[in-house]
């Protein structure tokens, strides 16, 4: 996006924060999905690790600039630790699977698939992404787009968020067709297309909309702002993001949303 090669596309909120703080000029535009247990900190079974509190000292894994990154150190917060009380190692998902079988590491914060097939091995989920929607902090991925792109092309960037709204009203109401298709085109089996499928967490466009997540123009403080400027504080503090961008609330861009409801 920042080199103008890619219009549109989804991504963690973590990564959108970090790229607004650094001056790309994009906009949010959509939640994606919302994320609850297809993000979650797994532990090896076995290792003394019951709750949150009990990972320091300890080797956990995760993709840094994510939003499983930001999730885990807003659990560390939650249990009164820092991200320095542990020892967060940056790995790439696909990387994840083979330190865990080399017992490099002691956890992960990781999302489906890796973190199903970490926990069928030998792993257990002690805490969930969604955990945190208790103390306010709602976790999702967002639909950006180029602002050059969608100041040219505003009906198409409409065309696709209504297509996505219509498919993921396919994952809620219809999830064995979306099971089949998975299969065939991804060739996976059933058991791991139904795990993802239900994973999946969506919304409509009117609770998008909502105060709760994105809200309609001229709505302040929503929780989808209150969520990106709390990351970015958290990035700020891990020197993932040099300076908390003064308008958090120029990244959002709820104009789209207000023709879909």
């Amino acid at each position: 996006i920042a080199g103008g090669s890619l219009d549109m596309c989804n991504a963690g909120s973590s990564p959108i924060v970090v790229g607004f703080g650094n001056g790309v000029d994009l906009s949010m535009v959509y939640i994606e999905k919302y994320i609850t247990d297809s993000e979650s900190l797994v532990v090896r079974k076995g290792a003394g690790i019951a709750k949150v509190e009990d990972l320091k000292g300890r080797r956990v894994a995760l993709p840094f600039n994510t939003s499983v990154h930001f999730s885990m150190l807003a659990a560390l917060d939650g249990a009164g630790m820092k991200g320095t009380d542990v020892e967060l190692v940056n790995m790439k998902a696909d990387s994840i699977v083979a330190a865990w079988k080399r017992s490099d590491i002691d956890a992960a914060f990781i999302w489906v698939p890796v973190l199903s097939e970490l926990a069928a091995d030998n792993g257990e989920i002690i805490f969930t992404t969604g955990d945190l929607k208790k103390s306010g902090t709602v976790v999702f991925d967002g639909i950006v787009v180029r602002n050059a792109f969608k100041k040219e092309h505003p009906d198409l960037v409409l065309a696709y968020l209504k297509e996505y709204d219509r498919i993921t009203a396919i994952y809620r109401d219809d999830p064995d067709t979306v099971v089949k298709k998975m299969v065939e085109y991804l060739t996976i089996s059933e058991e791991t297309a139904r795990a993802y499928v239900k994973s999946f967490h969506s919304l409509t466009a009117k609770e998008v909309a909502s105060q709760e997540w994105m809200g309609l123009p001229g709505m302040k403080d929503t929780g989808v702002a209150h969520t990106l400027r709390q990351q970015a504080e958290f990035l700020k503090s891990t020197q993932q993001l040099r300076e908390v961008p003064e308008n958090m609330d120029a990244l959002i861009d709820q104009s789209f949303l207000a023709k879909m409801v």
